[in-house]
This record gives structure tokens, C-alpha cells and sequence, in this order.
């Protein structure tokens, strides 16, 4: 199952991200940003939306990470 979101994408945000990704690559060094750090990161957004669209708070442990 691919991901879908319905709101606007913005690349121009995961530029360090991604500079951290090449540069790991380059030196052979694990990067400063794990994937599990982006995923959580991932998560905390979407609770952010969840939590507007429902109009109550929403845990992170709500999502399975």
C-alpha cells in the first residue's frame, strides 16, 4: 500500500534530509536523521492533520510506529 496525503507536497522541506542521506553515502557514515526519526516525524504530522480535521488532540500513540 502506497501512502497517499491529500494536502500539498513542499520538497524545499526535506532538504537537510536529504543532504544528510548524500552525505552519508559519501563518507559511508550512518546519517544524523535515522528512517526512524522521519517516520515519526511523518507521524507527528499526520496527527497534526488528524487533530484539526477531528478538533481534539492526538497522541502519537495512536499510530503505529
Amino acid at each position: 500500500m502506497t501512502p497517499t496525503w491529500d494536502t500539498h507536497w513542499f520538497p524545499h522541506a526535506f532538504i537537510g534530509v536529504m543532504e544528510q542521506v548524500q552525505y552519508a553515502v559519501h563518507t559511508a557514515t550512518p546519517p544524523e536523521l535515522s528512517v526512524a526519526d522521519n517516520v515519526r516525524t511523518m507521524a507527528l504530522i499526520e496527527a497534526g492533520y488528524r487533530s484539526i480535521a477531528e478538533r481534539r488532540p492526538v497522541l502519537l500513540s495512536e499510530f503505529d510506529l
